[in-house]
């Protein structure tokens, strides 16, 4: 028999303790390796929202916060289905982030994993989801959900274009990530973590850009970066001291999930 008080006890104690927070990942899909998460929808080409809250940056203006809700969707709208890394490369919880990677890096070091890098098409809806939010988290930039609200450090570029310990110096220096899925907030609807802030990721260009890769997401200096921030300014050897990347593949066929392994992306 509980003895009555200690039922008292237990009951407030329990009643004085916040309920465990939500997790934010899906769990695994039977059509994806269990170190990858399944992103399934509908793809616009383009999406407008509207800004509350610009803030003025130098010469620049960013967006700190939109009109809940309100979304135009506009050109062409893709079905897309695939798998994504749920972390930045190495896509390890708790690893540190592959930094100073060019696209070109990122495409062999995915390619020997059997994957490939993600589409930017992709990767937009992996972060926005179906109710096409233009943060991660949501309509409004809360520097705390994500590793994105760190003061920038000026950036020696003589040290950092050096080879050897020279330029890793620097990079430990300017270094300000976080271990992947340390902000447990940090999550698309799909059990992405970390696609904005940490590091900035390669991706591969929609039809029309410049260059092959892109990229996307900000790092850890650039709170207002959301799921359209794409930055198609560089070459795909181009490296930096926050660029890094995660893979994607094609999801596997039904009746495919016993043997195991990713089916070979398609070009």
């Amino acid at each position: 028999m509980i003895d009555p008080l200690l039922g008292l006890g237990a009951l407030a104690l329990a009643m004085l303790s916040p309920p465990a927070a939500p997790s934010l990942d899906p769990g695994p899909s039977a059509a994806c390796p269990p170190d990858m998460r399944l992103v399934t929808g509908t793809h616009h080409d383009e999406v407008q929202h509207v800004c509350v809250e610009p803030v003025k940056s130098g010469k620049a203006t960013h967006c700190f916060a939109y009109w809940e809700g309100i979304t135009a969707e506009e050109g062409q709208a893709t079905e897309i289905a695939v798998c994504m890394d749920q972390f930045e490369a190495p896509n390890q919880r708790g690893a540190k982030p592959l930094v100073m990677q060019s696209f070109e890096m990122a495409t062999a070091w995915c390619a020997a994993r059997g994957k490939r890098v993600c589409a930017e098409q992709e990767w937009e809806l992996a972060c926005e989801g179906a109710e096409r939010r233009p943060l991660v988290y949501g309509w409004r930039v809360d520097r705390a959900v994500c590793n994105s609200g760190k003061a920038w450090r000026p950036v020696d570029e003589r040290k950092l274009g050096a080879s050897g310990e020279i330029a890793q110096r620097e990079v430990e220096r300017l270094w300000q990530g976080a271990p992947s899925g340390s902000y447990p907030g940090c999550a698309s609807v799909f059990g992405i973590f970390d696609m904005m802030g940490n590091v900035e990721e390669w991706v591969a260009s929609r039809p029309g850009r410049r260059w092959p890769g892109a990229l996307m997401g900000g790092f850890w200096a650039k709170p207002w970066t959301g799921c359209r921030g794409t930055n198609d300014a560089h070459d795909p050897k181009f490296v930096f001291y926050e660029t890094g990347f995660r893979c994607c593949a094609d999801p596997r066929p039904a009746g495919a999930a016993a043997r195991g392994g990713v089916e070979p992306a398609r070009p």
